[in-house]
């Protein structure tokens, strides 16, 4: 039977709990005994604060948006020719 795993494992970080992270580790706390207190792992703990240092920022990204590959101009060029060919069918 295979193994099921906590739910909570799955959720993602609320604001308040990288805040929470942040704080702790600022105030001396170890990651194994945030996560402890926080009911996570201390890995969760550890990816939080590194983003952190890094970074700068513990807030989630957005999706990843495709890059244009039209400009403005282009886009509205080649809306004319579509539409001059619709005209003529």
């Amino acid at each position: 039977m295979p193994l099921r795993r906590n739910r909570r494992q799955y959720e993602q970080l609320t604001d308040f709990d990288r805040g929470r992270i942040i704080g702790l580790r600022e105030a001396g706390w170890s990651n194994r005994r945030i996560g402890r207190n926080l009911g996570r792992n201390d890995m969760v703990v550890a990816r939080c604060w590194q983003q952190w240092i890094t970074e700068g920022r513990v807030y989630r990204r957005g999706g990843q948006d495709v890059p244009r590959n039209t400009n403005d101009r282009e886009d509205r060029a080649i809306r004319r020719v579509a539409l001059r060919h619709q005209q003529r069918r």
